[in-house]
């Protein structure tokens, strides 16, 4: 071991560029790191340098566990949104078709009573003229249901024959 910790015996030692027992060359002894200072075992500061590397490591797969945890509670969070949001779209779709189901009752019921009033018009316009023809003084005979019929579409709408 002396010869991992002293330097070698071609090396330079002093002032020197690339000396190992100097304070700023790289090591010859086989591990290649700066030197800082007089002593120097190159076993120990590769352990160091690899208990460091190793921390280091820990701490990047302890950042990067925390990174995914974090990163899959942001996608359940968003899918949760997702489904919130599909959900809400369903509800919606279903109260317009409902709107437009009671729209559509509505509407049919307006037609059905327009129509029914014009029958209406058409029935108690004949009922009234029959009424009044049975009633008639002047002893004029009474016309036939066809005629009835003729007479009470034009007095229903005053506008010409249908």
């Amino acid at each position: 071991m002396e010869s991992q910790t002293k330097p070698e015996p071609g090396s330079s030692s002093g002032g020197g560029g690339g000396g190992g027992g100097g304070g700023g060359g790289v090591c010859q002894g086989g591990c290649g790191l700066l030197l800082s200072g007089e002593e120097h075992c190159c076993v120990d500061a590769l352990r160091s340098i690899t208990d460091a590397l190793e921390e280091r490591s820990v701490i990047l797969e302890h950042k990067a566990r925390m990174a995914r945890l974090r990163w899959n509670r942001r996608e359940q969070y968003l899918l949760a949104q997702v489904s919130t949001l599909q959900n809400e779209a369903q509800l919606a779709a279903l109260q317009y078709q409902r709107r437009l189901h009671q729209y559509m009752l509505r509407i049919n019921s307006i037609a059905e009573q327009v129509t029914g009033f014009n029958k209406g018009d058409l029935i108690t316009t004949c009922d009234k003229q029959n009424q009044v023809e049975a009633t008639c003084p002047e002893g004029e005979p009474l016309k036939s249901p066809e005629e009835e019929t003729q007479c009470c579409v034009w007095a229903a709408f005053e506008g010409g024959w249908v």
